[in-house]
């Protein structure tokens, strides 16, 4: 069924205004048109440059569904709703700066919605992965092969590398063969030396996504590695010589898109792996927990004197 009437022509619309007409229309549409919706709004690039198969593969849904939502949008087919996006491309402005003027066109008015908007899109995210039961398994998955690893490698470069850090770091708290793989000063491929087919990968990398961090992948499964990839889709180049895939919605309003949704999963991954880890373990953490207590690593409110 469509949602609206008139069509406007594509020399009419620019970007901006088509992905205002999604977001105003979107709590109308299907799940599957909302899917492909979010995936729309958050690669406005990838609607100019691929093709309309490959595009809905991105997001997960059949090619149909995107002739779907371009006629709910109100336009005659795919094609016309996809022009406003190659004009835009030709213009020479980039995919951040659309999205930037997208937000600064809200005005003041738009700050509060705008704020919602993006705290739902999260929630829903999140709310979508915990109802998941195969995305559930996949993770125990995961968690077999992480806890099975003589070496478990983590990378993720750029925006993703917060997301590497906090991996990194908390299952270091429990295990001591975590290796982070920073890139420090080109160092991308150094850290992955020793990498053997006993060893885990898990990278994180989402559109665009980091050229070394895909190299990198590539390095690590020919040498045997099982790669645990967490992208925001199946068929990212990360995710195509992975054991394990992890998908994750990453859709935001914002120009930035969310890294919040796969923070979840990183958290679940990382409590799932300390559930396995029996007493050795807890070992680690107890050790790690008097190491930074011996160094007062974190602060405390001072003992006040009392008045005698």
């Amino acid at each position: 069924m469509e949602l609206v009437q008139d069509r406007p022509a594509a020399d009419q619309m620019d970007v901006a205004r088509v992905q205002e007409r999604i977001q105003q229309l979107y709590e109308e549409l299907s799940p599957q048109l909302k899917q492909a919706a979010r995936h729309v709004l958050a690669h406005p690039e990838e609607v100019a440059l691929t093709s309309m198969r490959r595009l809905a593969q991105h997001a997960g849904v059949k090619p149909s569904t995107m002739v779907r939502l371009a006629r709910a949008l109100g336009f005659d087919g795919f094609e016309v709703m996809r022009e406003p996006y190659r004009q835009w491309l030709r213009g020479g402005e980039g995919a951040y700066v659309a999205r930037a003027r997208n937000l600064q066109a809200r005005g003041e008015q738009g700050a509060v919605s705008l704020v919602r908007e993006m705290m739902e899109a999260d929630a829903a995210a999140i709310g979508g992965m915990a109802g998941d039961d195969d995305r559930v398994s996949a993770l125990l998955a995961c968690r077999k092969t992480l806890v099975d690893a003589r070496r478990v490698y983590v990378l993720g470069l750029r925006s993703m590398f917060s997301l590497a850090h906090y991996f990194h770091y908390a299952y270091g708290m429990a295990y001591d063969n975590g290796r982070l793989v920073h890139g420090n000063a080109g160092t991308v491929f150094d850290g992955l030396r020793g990498v053997g087919p006993e060893d885990a990968l898990i990278c994180f990398s989402f559109r665009p996504y980091a050229r070394e961090t895909v190299l990198a992948a590539d390095v690590a499964a020919d040498a045997g590695a099982s790669i645990i990839a967490i992208s925001d889709s199946v068929v990212s180049p990360i995710a195509l010589r992975a054991r394990h895939v992890l998908a994750v919605e990453n859709a935001s309003p914002s120009f930035f898109n969310s890294i919040v949704p796969a923070m979840g999963l990183v958290q679940a991954l990382v409590a799932a792996v300390i559930a396995d880890g029996g007493d050795k373990a807890l070992d680690t953490i107890s050790e790690a927990e008097e190491q930074l207590a011996k160094f007062n690593a974190y602060w405390q409110e001072p003992r006040r004197r009392r008045k005698t």
